[in-house]
């Protein structure tokens, strides 16, 4: 009889355990569907029922941390963000993805420093390297801007982007000759490119 008690036990325990499985697996599904949806609010809700100390707590809260931001709820997000870092130390996600928030409300100074924490954890980190680098413009510091874009281009010489950036460093800067020469490399990469002809237009 104790057998069967012990037996019946186990089993009902992996039952339970089967429907928290895919009750959680249809909460993701459902928060994914809702974002894609543009049903943000809806999307958070959806993942309420995730244990904030399970397997999954991590994932919750940079999802959370995305979903707060693109909602505008930046403070939310941040905080978000920060309880993943707070979990995995080692995240380079979540301190890429609190560098969003950050920029939105120009909070220039704590995205850079997020950025470089993140670069430190992942050298040349592409996404990394561009927070840092739109973290510098917006602190008006093109010194460090046209070095950090210098290092983008030297990493991803074919990228566009990096070479805008380092051209806008090197106009602020009054380097007139670099920075054409850096908006003739974005027009090889991005043929018709507004901003770069304007720029080498300009007489």
């Amino acid at each position: 009889m104790k057998k069967y008690l012990l037996l019946s036990a186990f089993f009902v325990a992996i039952t339970v355990s089967s429907i928290s499985v895919e009750a959680q697996e249809e909460a993701w599904k459902n928060s994914y569907k809702l974002e894609a949806t543009g049903k943000y609010p809806e999307s958070i809700a959806a993942i309420d029922a995730v244990p904030a100390n399970g397997p999954e707590a991590e994932l919750k809260s940079l999802r959370r941390g995305w979903l707060y931001y693109l909602l505008g709820n930046y403070n939310e997000s941040i905080r978000e963000y920060r309880y993943a870092s707070e979990r995995n130390s080692e995240s380079v996600e979540a301190r890429l993805g609190v560098t969003l928030p950050l920029l939105a409300q120009k909070r220039w100074r704590e995205a850079e420093q997020n950025a470089r924490e993140a670069l430190k954890l992942a050298p040349n980190n592409y996404t990394g390297l561009l927070r840092l680098i739109i973290a510098l413009e917006g602190q008006r510091d093109w010194e460090k801007m046209a070095k950090t874009a210098s290092s983008m281009v030297a990493s991803y010489p074919s990228d566009a982007t990096a070479y805008v950036y380092l051209a806008r460093a090197n106009a602020w800067l009054n380097k007139r000759t670099e920075a054409v020469a850096a908006y003739n490399a974005v027009l090889a990469r991005y043929p018709g490119h507004l901003e770069a002809k304007t720029y080498i237009e300009q007489k």
